[in-house]
């Protein structure tokens, strides 16, 4: 409403279309009407997503379309101006609203959950304010029931929600606003900078969307603690995984589960016919909707495709690499994979940054043929060894995390003083490091 009062009509018009859908669903089954209301249901809320994140896409794309025919066919120097394009602008949380409310209808129509009656609990679930800018994409049957519970203050959901807020603001503000700085200076201006400078700035952009992301979805599963609520886990610590496909079960797990589930699944039982050809035509079409569900431009497009290329490669070489393991040491076979992986999704993210499909290939191009060193300042290099330092303490927690290595613990210590000492540490070394001048986070766009 701040953006547009007329926007608070469109999470209210989903929330009575979804309930009254869901409802009527239920009440009709697999009948005739059981299935038009679940096709409304469906239709409307794609409609809505459709209407505000991707008409200007499709109109400009169609136009830009019929003017190359008409140079290049035609011979005509006239180009037709785009009358449809509008700039619309997207209510606040849209894709999350409506990816939530499809979900809910799918279960209600697959017997996996019943339709909520309570206007109010269905509200709350779609309109939750932790999860409504950047998710989690949180399911009916987890999130439902919690709010029929009887709430009351508890020392611990306090103690912890307010824990993993903190950790959630050092990945934002000490990690990935000073990340940012960098990135952006540096890819933003591509075509001044050195191949070297470009591939640092590369890396350093995956781990500012990871801190960023992440961060985010620590305070808001932190928020959601202190009111009694538990979300879904989004982040299992991604840059450990040995392949694509494990790195989509710990990036983003309430998404990628969502495509999974909805899209993956029945596309690949659809087509079984095909043989494995079934499982590439599922990997393509899941990725490439799941990069255009980011937003309306090419760029994430390629970004889906290259995920469903390389995931296609892996289908195609699980037995070849079963073998190459058996051959190669566990530390050198493990360590390798995870870099390639890691490697991978950092030429992807390229495009998925890009404002354009040229400026993407530009830097790519740079990174080949411009020569040079790296890049920073170096009359103020404190912000530049911040960012190292920053990267190196999360990779180490998240290292201690991931491999269950025992050693001193410091926010759940037995000790009070520990643990307290702990805590002001942490908030020290946020407003002596942090960056309080940073954008917004990186998924509130989408």
């Amino acid at each position: 409403m701040y953006s547009n009062p007329f926007y608070i009509f469109v999470p209210l018009l989903i929330i009575l279309i979804t309930w009254y859908a869901g409802t009527q669903i239920q009440k009709w089954g697999s009948s005739g009407k059981g299935w038009q209301f679940y096709l409304f249901g469906i239709i409307a809320n794609v409609a809505l997503l459709v209407f505000f994140k991707y008409t200007d896409f499709l109109s400009s794309t169609t136009f830009d379309f019929i003017n190359f025919t008409r140079h290049r066919i035609f011979h005509d120097p006239v180009s037709l101006k785009d009358p449809f394009l509008i700039n619309v602008v997207a209510p606040l949380g849209i894709s999350y609203i409506t990816f939530q409310a499809i979900g809910y209808l799918i279960e209600i129509k697959r017997g996996n959950h019943e339709a909520e009656k309570h206007l109010g609990h269905f509200s709350t679930y779609l309109l939750f304010f932790p999860k409504i800018i950047a998710g989690p994409v949180e399911r009916a049957h987890n999130f439902l029931p919690q709010l029929k519970e009887t709430k009351s203050f508890q020392y611990d959901n306090i103690r912890n929600g307010l824990r993993q807020i903190l950790w959630g603001l050092f990945k934002k503000i000490v990690i990935a606003d000073r990340l940012s700085l960098y990135v952006s200076s540096i890819l933003d201006n591509a075509g001044f900078h050195s191949g070297a400078s470009l591939i640092l700035a590369s890396i350093f952009y995956v781990f500012q969307m990871y801190a960023d992301f992440s961060g985010y979805t620590d305070m808001a599963l932190g928020f959601a603690k202190i009111l009694g609520f538990d979300l879904m886990q989004n982040f299992n610590r991604p840059f450990f995984a040995k392949s694509v496909s494990e790195f989509w079960r710990k990036w983003h797990i309430s998404l990628s589960t969502w495509f999974a589930d909805y899209f993956y699944t029945p596309i690949a039982v659809s087509k079984r016919d095909w043989g494995k050809w079934s499982v590439v035509y599922a990997f393509f079409v899941t990725f490439i909707v799941l990069g255009f569900w980011h937003g309306a431009n090419w760029t994430f497009i390629i970004f889906g495709a290259l995920q469903g290329f390389i995931l296609t490669i892996e289908f195609f070489t699980r037995k070849t690499r079963k073998s190459l393991r058996k051959k190669i040491p566990e530390f050198v076979n493990t360590t390798g994979s995870m870099i390639f992986v890691f490697a991978y999704f950092c030429f992807s993210l390229i495009f998925f940054r890009a404002v354009t499909v040229g400026d993407a290939l530009t830097v790519i191009k740079r990174i080949f043929t411009a020569s040079g060193s790296v890049y920073f300042d170096r009359d103020e290099p404190s912000s530049f060894i911040f960012s190292i330092m920053g990267i190196l303490f999360l990779m180490i927690v998240e290292w201690k995390w991931e491999f269950h290595q025992d050693g001193i613990r410091f926010f759940d210590n037995k000790s009070w003083l520990v643990r307290n000492l702990s805590y002001a540490f942490l908030i020290i070394i946020i407003l002596m490091t942090g960056v309080f001048d940073g954008g917004q986070f990186i998924y509130k766009q989408f």
